[in-house]
């Protein structure tokens, strides 16, 4: 990473343009966006409607979440929502490549509820517990597999790396390394809290671009979702 060159770079500036496209110029689009596809003026199945409604809201939290971290110590969580951000802009992306794409996501649902109830009852043979719910979820999930048209549904699901080298998405490179720069700020690494904590003006600093990479990623999704839905941006 680049030394941050304190003369040219206007923190001020951008916090400000931050602030106002996270909390207003970024939502109000979005609701522009939930609206019309509550309309669904697209003849959208209910199922892939319901999916680009939770996509578009999820990139809307996260953007309130991330405008809250603004003027305040909190590096770790502006990196790890923008990196939030990041991955919703690959599923947008996806999702909007293909039906085919969208409906794998959607299954893809059901294989995380699979994959969490496994690990449920690994964390009850691992304390000792005894465990009758994860047999009850097992049958519920088998059913819904069922109604989805599975024979039988996995717990693997389409990591969001493969995602990013799908045709259409071909975000893999930026992903990729982006991705790693913001886990590097976002978890607990020895940089992190051996370095950079105790250094109040980088974090402050790191923090802005930060906020910057998060809501250049909401744009993005936004102005992707728009081009799905044939909405001519603002």
């Amino acid at each position: 990473m680049q030394a941050i060159d304190h003369h040219q770079y206007d923190i001020e500036k951008e916090t400000v343009v931050n602030r106002k496209m996270l909390g207003e110029r970024i939502p109000a689009r979005l609701n522009g966006i939930y609206r019309l596809l509550v309309e669904n003026r697209q003849g959208f199945e209910q199922w892939r409607l319901a999916l680009t409604i939770d996509l578009v809201q999820s990139v809307g939290r996260n953007c309130g979440e991330l405008l809250e971290t603004i003027g305040k110590d909190r590096l770790p969580a502006a990196a790890w929502i923008a990196r939030n951000l990041l991955e919703l802009l690959v599923w947008v992306k996806y999702c909007g490549v293909s039906k085919e794409n969208a409906w794998r996501f959607h299954e893809d649902a059901l294989r995380d509820v699979k994959g969490l109830t496994e690990l449920h009852k690994q964390i009850c043979d691992v304390i000792g517990i005894e465990d009758e719910s994860s047999t009850i979820a097992a049958q519920l999930i088998k059913d819904e597999a069922s109604k989805l048209g599975l024979e039988d549904i996995d717990s693997i699901f389409l990591a969001v790396a493969k995602a990013s080298k799908e045709p259409g998405v071909d975000l893999d490179r930026q992903f990729v390394a982006i991705n790693k720069s913001l886990s590097k700020f976002a978890h607990p690494t020895a940089g992190l809290v051996h370095g950079i904590t105790h250094q109040a003006e980088v974090c402050r600093h790191l923090q802005a671009v930060c906020t910057t990479q998060g809501m250049c990623f909401a744009e993005q999704s936004t102005l992707t979702v728009e081009a799905l839905l044939g909405v001519a941006a603002e």
